[in-house]
């Protein structure tokens, strides 16, 4: 525990046993918040990072799909996946609901309802630690605990006054590598495991190239990233629908 800068014996203590209060919990989560931003690269370089373009491959059972993914703050994404029905776009720019082009000729249709909650859900790339009172996020101080057999300093995140994550940095590196969410799929609540991997440095920014995401101890697909392009040229309205009066959130 020393590892945490000005983190005590005592205060970790007293927070185990539930004897600190919400105030020294969330003093910790924000002590906890800047070792891990600062072992990321930094606010400074992070701030700089506003979009990245990755290329990679996601397999997913026997399968695998090339992808191209650009994503740019605060929460506008755009992937397009090369499949054997041919390709698929699917951009969401944080102000329309999402949408997807599978023919160039037709016109783009919307999201299945599920999958747009979470395409919207997913959008922000940014980590939940990175200026997170800014973006209105909540977090506090869950204790350590022992994954694997690795040992991590955990936290609870609050996005949105609704959605809670449980996010763990590693106690060695204190990268955010694993982070956990219950949500609905097909009607059920499930728990879903992000756990992210092969960290090097993009722009002065350490990023995963390797994120593997399991529901349940089910692996449910796994991201390969082959390369990363910071702050890319991009067209205007990249990530818009590409038609008028398209529906706003």
């Amino acid at each position: 525990m020393k590892r945490f800068g000005r983190f005590t014996r005592v205060g970790l203590v007293l927070i185990a046993l539930g004897v600190a209060t919400n105030a020294g919990r969330s003093d910790l989560a924000a002590d906890l918040a800047r070792i891990a931003t600062e072992a990321t690269g930094g606010t400074q370089a992070m701030t700089a990072l506003a979009s990245w373009r990755a290329v990679g491959e996601t397999r997913i059972g026997e399968r695998s799909v090339p992808f191209i993914l650009h994503v740019a703050r605060p929460r506008s994404v755009r992937i397009e996946t090369v499949g054997e029905a041919g390709s698929l776009v699917r951009a969401f720019d944080g102000v329309h609901v999402p949408w997807k082009k599978a023919d160039a000729l037709k016109p783009p249709m919307r999201l299945g309802r599920e999958e747009e909650r979470l395409f919207v859900q997913e959008a922000e790339f940014d980590s939940p630690l990175y200026d997170y009172q800014t973006r209105r996020i909540s977090l506090d101080y869950a204790g350590e605990t022992m994954i694997g057999g690795t040992t991590y300093q955990s936290l609870l995140a609050t996005l949105n006054y609704s959605e809670v994550s449980t996010l763990y940095l590693d106690d060695e590196t204190h990268l955010l590598t694993r982070r956990e969410v219950r949500r609905k799929l097909a009607g059920q609540e499930v728990r879903m495991v992000t756990i992210y991997s092969d960290f090097r440095a993009v722009a002065g920014v350490l990023l995963p190239h390797r994120i593997r995401v399991e529901s349940e101890g089910r692996m449910l697909h796994e991201s390969v990233i082959e390369s990363y392009v910071a702050n890319p040229e991009l067209p205007k309205d990249f990530f818009s629908p590409p038609v008028a009066e398209w529906p706003k959130l």
